[in-house]
C-alpha cells in the first residue's frame, strides 16, 4: 500500500475512482493539482483504490481564525470498499496537515458513523430548505435594492466578513479557492438592500431554475443582512418570483432563516463534521456552529 499526492499524470485513475462515488468523473478546475487544495491518493498494488482532498481553509470560532483542514472528494473504489482504507488515508492526510498548521479538520460527512473512529463530531449542518414563494408575500419592501456590479465586490466581502467573524464556523474565504470573480458571475444575480445612506448592508446571491411553472425554483446560496428590515427587503424581493416559480429554496445553516421561514421544508440535510487536529490548541464547540458554503 502507498499514499501519496496525487499528479495530473493520475488523472485516469482519479477520474476512474471519482465516477462510481460522484456519478461524474469531472474534477473541479479540470485539475488535478491546484493551489486551492492537495489530492490525496491510496495506492494497493500500484492501482489507485481511494482518495481524498485537504483543502487548506481558516474558520471563525470566537472571533479567531483557526487553520482548518477542510476535506472533501473522498472516494473509495467499489472493489477495494470495507477494507478501512479510509482510515489509512485520512490519518496520513492528517498528518500533512498538522504539519502545516492545521488546528481542526471538517468535512460534510456522507456517512457520519465511519468519521467518528477518527475523531470526528458532528458540530452543525448545511440544509436546502424550500419555501412556496407566495409565503414571502407577507414581508415588507422598507430598503432599496439594487443588483451588485464589479465594483461592489469588497463591499460584498466586507458584509460576509463582518458576519462570519461573529459567528462560530464559518469560513474566512480568504484561501485560494474562493475566487473574487465568482461572486458575481457563479450566480444568476447578487441583489443587495441599501441603507437610508445608500451603503449595502446585505446581500442575497440567488439562481434561477430553467422553466416555469412546476418543478422551477430561485435558490438562494449565500445571505447576509445586518438588520432585519434589509433582510425583509430581499425576502420580498424572491417573492415577487411568485408569478413565474412556485418555491424559493435557502441554503442555510443554524436558525437564522428557519426561525422566521417557518413554512418550509427540508430538501436536503448535510451534516458538518469537526475533529481536533491540534489538542490543546482549540476547545471543540458544544453548541451547533453556523457555516455556510460557496456558491
Amino acid at each position: 500500500m502507498e499514499i501519496r499526492r496525487l499528479t495530473e499524470a493520475d488523472r485516469d485513475a482519479l477520474i476512474a475512482v471519482r465516477l462510481p462515488a460522484f456519478g461524474s468523473g469531472r474534477l473541479p478546475n479540470d485539475r488535478v493539482e491546484h493551489p486551492a487544495y492537495e489530492r490525496w491518493g491510496l495506492f494497493v498494488d500500484g492501482q489507485l483504490a481511494a482518495t481524498a482532498s485537504r483543502k487548506p481553509y481558516a474558520s471563525w470560532f470566537a472571533g479567531r481564525a483557526v487553520p482548518t483542514c477542510g476535506i472533501g472528494g473522498v472516494a473509495i473504489a467499489p472493489e477495494h470498499r470495507g477494507r478501512g482504507l479510509l482510515r489509512f488515508l485520512i490519518e496520513r492526510l492528517h498528518e500533512s496537515a498538522r504539519s502545516q498548521g492545521d488546528v481542526i479538520g471538517t468535512l460534510f460527512a456522507s456517512s457520519p458513523g465511519i468519521y467518528r473512529s477518527l475523531g470526528y463530531r458532528t458540530v452543525g449542518a448545511m440544509d436546502t430548505i424550500e419555501v412556496p414563494t407566495t409565503a414571502l408575500h407577507r414581508f415588507e419592501r422598507t430598503r432599496e435594492l439594487r443588483r451588485a456590479t464589479a465594483g461592489d465586490l469588497p463591499t460584498l466581502k466586507r458584509l460576509y466578513a463582518d458576519w462570519a467573524r461573529q459567528q462560530d464556523g464559518p469560513l474566512t474565504r480568504e484561501s485560494a479557492e474562493f475566487d473574487d470573480d465568482a461572486w458575481l458571475h457563479d450566480a444568476t444575480g447578487v441583489t443587495l438592500a441599501l441603507d437610508e445612506d445608500g451603503s449595502a448592508v446585505a446581500y442575497a446571491a440567488w439562481n434561477r431554475s430553467p422553466g416555469e411553472g412546476e418543478g422551477a425554483y430561485v435558490e438562494v446560496e449565500d445571505m447576509v443582512w445586518a438588520d432585519d428590515a434589509a433582510r425583509d427587503s430581499l425576502f420580498w424581493m424572491l417573492g415577487t418570483f411568485s408569478t413565474v416559480v412556485p418555491a424559493v429554496r435557502f441554503d442555510t445553516s443554524g436558525t437564522e432563516l428557519t426561525d422566521v421561514l417557518t413554512e418550509h421544508r427540508v430538501l436536503e440535510h448535510r451534516p458538518y463534521d469537526l475533529a481536533v487536529l491540534q489538542p490543546g490548541s482549540f476547545e471543540a464547540p458544544t453548541a451547533p456552529v453556523i457555516i455556510r458554503d460557496y456558491f
